[in-house]
This record gives C-alpha cells, structure tokens and sequence, in this order.
C-alpha cells in the first residue's frame, strides 16, 4: 500500500512539470513554423525585388 502511495505521489508531482513541458514544446513548435512562413515570404519579396532590378536593367542596358 504505501509503496502504491509513493508511486501514486511521484506521478502526482511529475503531472504538473509535464503540462508545463507540453506546452512549452508546442509553443516552441508553433514559433518554428511561424519563422519558416514568415522567412518563406521575406524569401519570395527578395526574389520579387530581384526580378524588378533585372528588368530594369535590362531596360536601361536597351536604351
């Protein structure tokens, strides 16, 4: 009996410890992917800049 109330005590004070790792890991995964979308579209308007600097370019190399 008391050996299951040592057990039973152990999992009682572990639980709160791993709610907090849970939700601190979800965070943490959240925040990852919001970066990865956020650098995605840094990304694309770098390589939309890109495109307009080579057009101009090649306007101002045709005149």
């Amino acid at each position: 009996m008391e050996s299951e109330n040592t057990l039973l005590g152990y999992i009682i004070s572990w639980v709160p410890f791993l709610i907090y790792l849970i939700a601190q890991l979800s965070v943490s995964i959240w925040l990852t992917f919001k970066l990865i979308r956020v650098q995605q579209a840094m990304v694309r308007a770098q390589e939309g800049i890109l495109a307009k600097l080579t057009d101009l370019q090649r306007d101002l190399q045709n005149k």
